[in-house]
């Protein structure tokens, strides 16, 4: 029994020694972000990686920016090291920030190189620059370096359940989806906003992907109305003119609860979308002194923010019709789901079937509550 306990122990002596890929955190770069671009000219992809760094004697954290060259983008990474001496470690990146004019062939390239690599996390969140180019989101924001746009990216993302003007979404998601033929993704958009005089990241808006190219785009407005029927409407404000005993009144609503429910049925032979809506809203604000709590005027208040909804569900599910021609919102998958015996005879002839499915929409707004006041406030002279 004593040899058996030596033979293990000298065997842990070898297996147990050190981490076989230990690397000094000295020698490591933490990127916190990317930016890929494209050059037509010299076929080269244009990475440009935000960096973490200390400083102000290392008391805070402010990020620095590196660019690199490559015929591919694991080239280009690799020329950063390159160029730097140290190691890039990815393992904390949240935002990759991918160019407008990103082609299918090099966003898949892209996608391919990402999900390969192990130390990206598969939750990275990926966007699409509204601006020339990806890398300016990077170099044109928080222009002293003392607040790292990446993160700065991350944290409005994460928030999008109280904006609800984009819809934040993962790599693992992207990348699972974009191979379906029947649903096309969408992926939010980031510009540069001015905001007290500093330049800083802003995110609104959907770019539309068929076959891995951007085909078009939503604005804030369109995407808020997507949110809805995709079910994925969390919270934000709608503002909404109602008119009450003759007097337009502009009042702002917040949203407490949404549900949205997507079912197919069959009608005379043909397929309708029936899309059911049921929201929760409390009155935030009230532009004007007309009395919108009583009983009468909340009533009318009701019927014009479902028409409001309404109105804007049934054009955005007609520019996706008819000028993009691809379906945003996963209607095919709910057909599958629902009537599979019906989808495999359609599949085929989706797209062409979809740019002219009938849609039945039907909006139940609730008025649950007037915040602190039960009045709006008067002013007398």
């Amino acid at each position: 029994m004593k040899k058996i306990y030596i033979f293990i122990i000298i065997v842990c002596l070898f297996l147990l020694t050190s981490c076989w890929n230990y690397t000094d955190i000295d020698n490591m770069r933490f990127v916190s972000g990317v930016a890929i671009d494209y050059d037509e000219v010299k076929g080269e992809y244009i990475v440009t990686s935000e960096v973490v760094k200390l400083i102000k004697g290392g008391e805070k954290f402010g990020s620095a920016l590196f660019q690199s060259r490559g015929e591919t983008v694991f080239d280009g990474v690799r020329d950063t090291v390159i160029k730097n001496a140290r190691r890039l470690y990815w393992g904390h990146a949240k935002v990759i920030i991918l160019s407008k004019d990103i082609t299918s062939k090099r966003l898949i390239s892209i996608l391919d190189y990402t999900s390969r690599d192990a130390e990206f996390r598969d939750n990275i969140w990926i966007v699409v620059s509204n601006e020339k180019t990806a890398d300016s989101i990077l170099e044109n924001t928080f222009e002293d370096r003392q607040e790292i746009a990446s993160f700065h990216i991350d944290n409005i993302l994460k928030s999008e359940k109280n904006i609800s003007t984009y819809h934040a979404v993962p790599a693992w998601k992207f990348i699972e989806k974009i191979y379906d033929k029947s649903t096309a993704q969408t992926l939010p958009i980031v510009s540069i906003s001015e905001k007290n005089g500093e330049k800083i990241p802003k995110i609104g808006g959907q770019a539309i992907f068929r076959g891995g190219k951007i085909i078009g785009t939503l604005d804030e407005m369109e995407t808020r109305a997507y949110l809805w029927v995709i079910d994925e409407l969390k919270g934000g404000v709608l503002t909404v003119k109602t008119n009450i005993e003759g007097s337009l009144t502009e009042v702002t609503m917040e949203l407490f609860n949404n549900k949205t429910k997507l079912q197919p049925k069959k009608v005379d032979n043909r397929i309708v979308m029936k899309i059911d809506v049921e929201s929760d809203y409390g009155i935030g604000e009230i532009s004007g002194e007309v009395n919108v709590i009583e009983k009468s005027a909340r009533k009318t208040l009701k019927r014009d923010i479902e028409n409001h909804i309404k109105k804007q569900i049934e054009d955005v599910i007609k520019k996706a019709q008819k000028e993009y021609e691809s379906d945003i919102f996963g209607f095919g998958m709910k057909i599958k789901d629902k009537m599979p015996d019906e989808w495999k005879k359609i599949e085929p002839y989706w797209l062409e079937i979809f740019k002219n499915i009938e849609i039945e929409i039907n909006v139940n707004v609730n008025i649950r509550s007037s915040a602190l006041t039960s009045e709006p406030i008067k002013v007398k002279y």
